[in-house]
């Protein structure tokens, strides 16, 4: 088994310290439950050793709303969201039509979604629209985000442009939700070969090509 085979590798280069490209490889086969990585204390690879620890990817269904925030922002240095997309979009993903979702518009690789091509994007811990066109002095657009479970392992994220405005009072720098408007989309998310995987992509008439 290809998993098993990882762990036998892994063995082998936590002695050597010479495989760090090897256990990247094996990060992205498996069910995905356990990402492992360099430890922030490791010893550099010249001397021979490298600290190997896992970091544990939210997979189980109760955990969602934590395993969105690392597909979108991915889980460290070493495992930029580029890597966490690699491992968590399915190889085909199904674009559909928001309004009617048993409408196809077509199938899309998952090379598309690993980059910016995810239009849902987090900037100083708010949702943000990542649309280059719109955005002014490195600010982006502002998104409602919502989580919206259809089955127990299936989900859709509906976003929105949104206006906010400060809260009247407050003691921190809480918002209100004004209104939303302009572009909105959705994709499903769903738990397959345990853990949670982008799958399909619902665009409305105004975010579609």
């Amino acid at each position: 088994m290809i998993i098993e085979w990882c762990v036998e590798r892994e063995k082998v280069c936590m002695d050597s310290g010479k495989c760090l490209a090897l256990l990247l490889s094996c990060w992205q086969i498996g069910a995905g439950s356990v990402v492992q990585a360099a430890g922030e204390n490791s010893v550099p690879l010249a001397q021979g050793t490298i600290e190997i620890v896992e970091r544990q990817v939210p997979c189980s269904t109760a955990e969602f709303n934590y395993f969105f925030r690392v597909f979108v922002r991915g889980l460290n240095d070493r495992l930029p969201r580029t890597a966490i997309r690699n491992a968590y979009v399915w190889p085909q993903v199904e674009v559909r039509s928001d309004r009617n979702p048993s409408q196809l518009l077509l199938t899309a690789p998952k090379q598309d979604y690993i980059g910016d091509g995810f239009k849902i994007g987090l900037q100083q811990n708010l949702w943000i629209y990542l649309d280059p066109p719109q955005v002014v002095y490195g600010n982006y657009p502002r998104l409602e985000v919502k989580f919206k479970p259809l089955t127990r392992q299936k989900i859709r994220v509906e976003y929105s442009q949104a206006e906010y405005a400060p809260v009247a009072n407050a003691r921190s720098n809480q918002e209100r939700l004004v209104k939303t408007f302009g572009k909105s989309g959705a994709y499903i998310f769903e738990h397959r070969l345990g853990c949670w995987r982008l799958t399909q992509e619902l665009r409305s008439a105004k975010t579609s090509p």
